[in-house]
């Protein structure tokens, strides 16, 4: 029985979305189980009107009503797949209710969207579930293009801050067993904006974990163009999962001086697994 675990959370009830098709990639790369999150968000100011407060939490009933029906398709979807798990619905604040439900999990899923969001990079539901859920994030681009391959070909992004060692231990599972494994060494590149580790001794880490990985330095410049480098090796690696570290600086910083993160989120086309 497997004894890794990966929590899905869905925005919608719509199962055919690459944050779904990517989740089940990923627990059919690790034979993992796999649970489906449906969350009726009830924020705390919907209280703010005492007068609201009875039709907020009608809708709110009705909407988990509603997707207490796909239990039955979630359930569906993932014996095709020969792979197990729950479908779980819950109302609540949405980012706190998803911190909260990750803590059980080995990894949580989420799909972003690209061209619309609730809040700047950094500040929306994603990006703050990163930040308080402690648990490392698969990020899927809404933009993406899922095959059930994901995680064959693997661009790690290191930069030797705490963020980028965390992705890269939690991603282990995963890189060994991944056919073709490009980790860059950007650590020289951030060695004066970010309090980078020291040596880790990569080499010797990835062979210890039996993980076959080239190294390749990042070539030197600024570091605010280190997400269009990591993007374009990424491509010219034909990676179909990126690992790294998330939010090495705060989010402030990152909105007004911009940064590999911001990048990345914005612009990236592939599913990455990060860290905070």
């Amino acid at each position: 029985m497997s004894s890794t675990d990966l929590l899905l959370y869905l925005q919608e009830t719509d199962l055919r979305t690459p944050g779904t098709r990517a989740a089940i990639a990923l627990a059919a790369r690790l034979g993992a189980r796999l649970d489906g999150l449906y969350v009726a968000d009830l924020p705390a100011a919907a209280f703010s009107l005492p007068e609201a407060v009875p039709v907020q939490l009608e809708e709110t009933r009705r909407r988990c009503a509603e997707a207490e029906e796909h239990g039955g398709d979630w359930q569906s979807l993932l014996a095709s797949h020969s792979l197990t798990g729950s479908w779980r619905v819950a109302q609540g604040d949405t980012v706190q209710t998803v911190c909260q439900a990750a803590a059980g999990y080995d990894y949580l899923v989420m799909e972003r969207s690209q061209q619309r969001s609730d809040a700047p990079v950094g500040f929306g539901t994603v990006s703050r579930c990163v930040f308080g859920s402690d648990r490392p994030v698969l990020v899927v681009p809404d933009t993406a293009r899922i095959d059930d391959t994901l995680g064959a070909r693997v661009l790690v992004a290191w930069n030797g801050s705490r963020e980028s060692a965390l992705a890269l231990a939690a991603a282990a599972p995963v890189l060994q067993q991944a056919d073709d494994v490009l980790l860059l060494d950007g650590s020289e590149m951030y060695a004066d904006t970010i309090a980078v580790l020291p040596p880790p001794g990569l080499a010797d880490w990835l062979q210890r974990h039996s993980i076959k990985a080239r190294i390749q330095t990042l070539d030197a410049g600024p570091t605010h163009a280190a997400g269009a480098l990591i993007l374009d090796a990424a491509r010219a690696h034909r990676a179909d999962l990126l690992v790294m570290g998330a939010w090495s600086r705060s989010r402030l910083a990152q909105m007004v001086l911009g940064g590999t993160t911001r990048h990345l989120f914005m612009h990236g086309d592939l599913p990455m697994l990060v860290a905070h």
